[in-house]
């Protein structure tokens, strides 16, 4: 039997240790190549081992498993997802047929999931699956939508509702976040309003893009005042869908 390159990926050094010695002890055709703790480190331990296995813990330490997953292009792995969510959840891995063990992970289902990766060889139809998995699980209240922010020493994966507005700054994009952050991204701000759009951010400037959630006023000289102090200005030709998209929330 073909022996399978594991990663394991968990933000808590116990649950990693638990996993690596029942794979060590239980399943002699797993080989874990090395493990990680969050998003970054997982991505680039995927990078560079090429896994044909990974076991996902949902919850890291810099974001979520899918957080880790919409990261590729193409996911060239088999993926077992580790997880201790509510029913509501798990009735989503079950409708889109996607692999997972529940905490605290058991010998034999451990051993049940390994099995049915092995059975399964179509990599496309997995890359599938997990989409439309992300895509509903995404309205759990368990788990709030997130966003990665690439920037020059690589990148962030930011709670959406953390960002209160963006602005442009070149080709870069400014992020004001909650609690007085700042985080400068490498793309521009076209591609943070596309990518924000579903989530109640709108243009109010050719330089600005605001979180609705974070309005707190409107000054007389134009200026829309959000949270924490952060004001943007709001340009004439786009007043009127403004003012219109707040007297309909």
């Amino acid at each position: 039997m073909t022996m399978l390159k594991a990663i394991v990926v968990d933000d808590e050094k116990p649950s990693r240790e638990v996993m690596c010695n029942y794979l060590r002890e239980y399943c002699g055709d797993v080989q874990v190549v090395t493990t990680a703790s969050s998003v970054k480190s997982a991505f680039k331990a995927i990078k560079k081992y090429n896994p044909d296995l990974v076991f996902l813990d949902i919850e890291l330490s810099d974001g979520k498993g899918f957080d880790l997953l919409m990261m590729f292009e193409k996911i060239d792995f088999k993926v077992i997802f580790v997880t201790a969510y509510s029913e509501h959840a798990i009735k989503a891995f079950r409708v889109n047929a996607v692999d997972y063990i529940l905490k605290p992970v058991k010998i034999d289902e451990l051993k049940a999931a390994i099995e049915k990766v092995r059975s399964l060889n179509d990599k496309n139809t997995d890359s599938e699956r997990i989409a439309a998995l992300i895509k509903s699980i995404s309205g759990s209240p368990t788990l709030q939508p997130t966003i990665t922010i690439h920037h020059i020493k690589g990148f962030e994966v930011l709670k959406v509702n953390e960002i209160i507005m963006c602005k442009a700054d070149g080709y870069c994009t400014n992020f004001f976040l909650t609690g007085m952050r700042k985080i400068v991204s490498s793309k521009n701000l076209k591609y943070y309003e596309e990518l924000l759009a579903e989530h109640n951010f709108i243009r109010v400037h050719y330089s600005y893009l605001i979180n609705l959630n974070h309005i707190c006023g409107y000054t007389k000289q134009g200026e829309i005042e959000l949270s924490e102090g952060n004001r943007a200005p709001l340009s004439d030709s786009n007043k009127k869908m403004f003012f219109e998209i707040l007297s309909n929330r």
